[in-house]
């Protein structure tokens, strides 16, 4: 009887041992790449702020150097430089600004910011 715990035993703990080693692969695997671009010397289109009444997102428009009009979303995470290199707030960032911008694209295809800096 001794026998048959032991060997049992042994069974599911080599078993427990596999699918835990296939589960840190599965969670190892390379997940889909996140694109990132920088533009320099793009001009600001457009700027809207999120509104939680209205259920909005802050959202910037920007024209490439090369004409190109892209959407990038402004997320929590995403900071906000000054020419000198200082922090500041989202209303800093008006129309006509000129910016050097950094973003994300997801596999989705959704630009999202991860800094803006205006320029002089």
């Amino acid at each position: 009887m001794k026998r048959v715990v032991l060997t049992l035993f042994i069974l599911a703990s080599m078993i427990g041992s596999a699918s835990c080693a296939w589960a840190d692969d599965l969670a190892m695997a390379d997940p889909t790449p996140v694109i990132t671009h920088t533009i320099l010397g793009a001009w600001v289109k457009s700027v809207s702020w999120a509104d939680p009444v209205k259920g909005t997102k802050s959202e910037i428009i920007i024209k490439d150097p090369a004409g190109k009009i892209i959407n990038i979303y402004v997320a929590s995470t995403t900071t906000l430089w000054d020419a000198d290199a200082k922090a500041i707030m989202e209303d800093k960032i008006l129309p006509r600004s000129h910016v050097n911008v950094i973003y994300l694209t997801s596999p989705e295809g959704i630009n999202i910011g991860k800094s803006i800096k205006i320029l002089k």
